[in-house]
């Protein structure tokens, strides 16, 4: 249930067996609802336009939003703990504030270690390198995964890693999972590749991929061709690339041949 309209049946109850405290911290709910709701969408919007579609961890959004949820928790358990408003003839009242309350403050909680752990990958990450080195990477296998994020497929590939010369990095093989843009699909041919930064044999999963610079192999059979051109009419036919996106895709598959 949304926390204004939580708040509207919260008010209501407070009204009608006459809790002062209900009814302030009902309509508390109801003006922090929308900026809460207001927070979350900004967030959703922002995963989408993730290139990995991995929610913003920036330090900034994670306070704002601690702060959204503290509000929320703090004065809600006070309410309840201390019973504001709640006399003792409607004292079972008073889970109700402190179930909000305990519920936001779980849900704080949960994202401070979630970003603690985050801070803790990234900074593990920066001790052993990050991807900097230009790669080709050679598509060897491709399965799906049966998963998706923000509505684009997680897939499995077994590649060949091919750093530039110049690089002093060695060719090698690995098996990595990546989400996969709509508009890079019909790009995804065992023989063909896609341009990269990667960081090298001793950290192999870390790359970061150019799915907009996919690299042709030695060519492509028709049939196959004309799969991943029906592929692409029917990415273009549910609305998921654009008529500018379809158009270079089907020049790149064109140029296989």
């Amino acid at each position: 249930m949304k926390l204004a309209s939580l708040g509207v049946i919260t008010v209501a109850l407070g009204i009608g067996l006459g809790l002062p405290g209900l009814i302030g911290i009902g309509i508390w709910w109801i003006l922090l609802g929308p900026v809460m709701r207001q927070h979350g969408k900004s967030l959703t919007e922002r995963q989408k336009e993730s290139p990995d579609g991995k929610p913003p961890a920036d330090l900034g959004t994670f306070l704002y939003g601690t702060l959204l949820w503290a509000l929320l928790a703090v004065p809600s358990l006070i309410v309840g703990i201390l019973l504001l408003g709640i006399d003792a003839d409607h004292e079972a009242w008073r889970w109700l504030p402190i179930a909000v309350g305990g519920l936001a403050a779980a849900i704080g909680g949960v994202a401070l270690l979630l970003y603690s752990m985050g801070n803790a990958a990234q900074a593990y990450a920066d001790k052993i390198g990050v991807p900097e080195s230009a790669a080709t990477i050679w598509i060897e296998k491709v399965t799906e995964t049966g998963t998706y994020i923000n509505e684009r497929p997680r897939m499995e590939f077994e590649l060949r890693v091919e750093p530039d010369a110049g690089t002093g990095l060695a060719s090698y093989q690995v098996t990595k999972k990546a989400t996969v843009p709509f508009t890079a699909m019909s790009g995804l041919r065992v023989g063909d590749g896609f341009r990269a930064l990667v960081v090298g044999a001793e950290n192999p999963t870390a790359m970061e991929i150019h799915w907009d610079q996919p690299v042709a192999g030695s060519g492509a059979p028709a049939g196959d061709v004309t799969a991943r051109l029906e592929a692409l009419d029917r990415l273009r036919t549910d609305g998921r690339v654009t008529e500018t996106e379809y158009a270079e895709q089907r020049a790149r598959i064109l140029g296989t041949l």
